[in-house]
């Protein structure tokens, strides 16, 4: 199976470059590529982080993308970064943020996993701290029904991989309907709906630099997870029902009368959890 790593590498983030490279170099299974969409780097630094990319990456066959002249969104680099992927011929992909860095065993873990369970769509893996403790205190097994992950998130694009196979080119395009910032989460809630189901990977982890910078940010914050969810759930609302039964929940929630959760499983945007008694 032809199998690529893959990553979105962008100036803000050239501090952890090294290391997330290394952490390539160290893996233990070499048979996959590396293809690499520069985001942001000027024609002239990419020269640089080219020469730094081979001079640290050994015996694994390297792609650089510059999509840098298109300007794109944070979740428009990420669509890119698909349909590259699907247009070089990659049956599946892993996925990696630029800024984190991965267990030698990722890659040999996943392409196992891509083979033996062909009825699975998407996997992913562990979250872990620098200090080796884990981000989700626990993780399911399979992810099956969009109830898992309707009301927080686990799966992000540093801790997951794709069939590609799975993918059409149409669905790729219409991802452009949910390019906003928290893009993963709408990423696997329509995989989820139109595609297939997802199952955990065991000895894949990824070290998950956590700072305010991230996306999700470093505090629970109920406001900042309010306007998320709006935005989620009104997204998915133009194609099915069941967001927009989500969406009108929402807006019925008392926002000065929101609390953190007391069963908080570190899941991105789970703190307001809502009654759902919508049938799928």
């Amino acid at each position: 199976m032809k199998t690529a790593l893959s990553t979105v590498i962008y100036k803000q983030a050239h501090p952890y470059l090294q290391a997330l490279l290394t952490s390539v170099d160290n893996q233990s299974n070499k048979d996959f590529d590396l293809l690499i969409i520069n985001d942001n780097y000027t024609k002239d630094e990419l020269v640089e982080v080219e020469k730094q990319i081979q001079n640290t990456v050994h015996g694994i066959n390297i792609h650089i993308e510059d999509i840098s002249d298109k300007k794109l969104s944070i979740a428009g680099t990420r669509i890119e970064m698909l349909k590259t992927a699907k247009n070089l011929g990659y049956e599946s992909i892993v996925l990696v943020d630029a800024d984190d860095t991965i267990a030698p065993s990722r890659m040999a873990s996943y392409k196992q996993a891509f083979e033996l369970d062909k009825d699975k769509v998407f996997f992913y893996n562990k979250f872990v701290t620098e200090k080796g403790e884990d981000v989700f205190k626990t993780l399911p097994k399979t992810v099956e029904n969009i109830k898992d992950i309707s009301q927080g998130n686990f799966l992000g694009l540093s801790n997951t991989g794709i069939r590609l196979t799975s993918l059409s080119e149409e669905f790729i395009d219409s991802l452009n309907e949910g390019a906003v910032a928290v893009f993963d989460w709408y990423l696997f809630s329509r995989i989820i709906l139109d595609i297939g189901k997802g199952a955990c990977v065991d000895n894949a982890d990824t070290i998950y630099r956590i700072y305010e910078d991230n996306t999700a940010g470093t505090t629970r914050d109920l406001s900042k997870e309010y306007a998320v969810k709006a935005t989620h759930y009104s997204n998915l609302a133009k194609r099915y029902d069941y967001f927009k039964y989500l969406e009108a929940k929402l807006g019925e929630v008392d926002k000065t009368d929101l609390k953190l959760s007391n069963n908080h499983q570190g899941y991105w945007w789970s703190d307001i959890q809502m009654e759902d008694s919508y049938e799928i």
